[in-house]
């Protein structure tokens, strides 16, 4: 089958070719994963987690945010009950990226849902849902998805046990924390294709700064919330609109 001509229909698409697809669409992310693993990795080791310890969060985790905030509260001598709640507040946002897709995958084993939430990150969650936002590998989404997690996971956990490493040698002057919110902005940005989704992403970013002080890192999961309501908003009075211009 050819993969320069137009795209492949169901009949056509084999599993391999999903997972293939999948590895090379998530390629070009493993750059922006060096600083963030480095980042995750020296701030576990100045935890008190070690190197084994830090390698073991980064490959049982695999949630960079989580990992970030764990490290935090534990190097300020916070009881590890409250560190490890505040790393699972920050990442309540995987709960509604589950409910997105949650319908799409009603219909698979338990096996495969278990696949899908294990993996389940940003960037998985992103490409997946460009790829089905394209209508392609409609019959193979679970393998186009493992396809993003076979590169994306093996350089997390490679990342962060680099900077568990070498993380004491690197010049402070680096300044890799900084790196960390331009990744995900270049991950976002081009994926804003609507009026809903812009406006989502500056109201959730603004949200964001606004309540950036709150506790337990809620200003985090407030801002998901609001940036989702306006793109709703914005949806649905545009969906309106339409309707009515329609009957004009």
């Amino acid at each position: 089958m050819s993969h320069q001509g137009s795209l492949p229909t169901a009949g056509e698409e084999r599993a391999r070719d999903a997972f293939i697809a999948g590895f090379k669409q998530c390629v070009v992310l493993t750059p922006s994963y060096i600083p963030f693993g480095l980042v995750c990795g020296v701030a576990a080791v100045q935890a008190g987690l070690g190197e084994l310890g830090a390698i073991a969060l980064a490959a049982f985790a695999f949630a960079g945010s989580s990992q970030a905030v764990l490290t935090q509260f534990i190097a300020s001598g916070a009881p590890l009950a409250i560190a490890i709640l505040s790393g699972l507040v920050v990442n309540l946002r995987m709960a509604v990226y589950s409910a997105a897709i949650s319908q799409r995958i009603s219909n698979t084993t338990r096996r495969e849902r278990v696949l899908w939430a294990a993996f389940l990150v940003d960037q998985t969650f992103l490409f997946d849902e460009q790829r089905h936002a394209r209508g392609l590998f409609k019959a193979h989404p679970l393998a186009f998805f493992l396809g993003c997690s076979a590169i994306l996971w093996p350089t997390w956990i490679a990342t962060n046990t680099a900077g568990a490493f070498l993380g004491a040698k690197l010049p402070p002057t680096w300044q890799l924390e900084f790196t960390i919110p331009l990744s995900f902005i270049a991950m976002v940005v081009p994926l804003l294709k609507s009026s809903g989704q812009t406006g989502a992403a500056i109201a959730g970013g603004a949200a964001g700064a606004l309540l950036f002080a709150l506790p337990l890192k809620l200003g985090l999961i407030a801002a998901c919330f609001i940036g989702a309501m306006v793109g709703l908003v914005i949806d649905a009075l545009l969906a309106m609109r339409a309707v009515r211009g329609g009957k004009s």
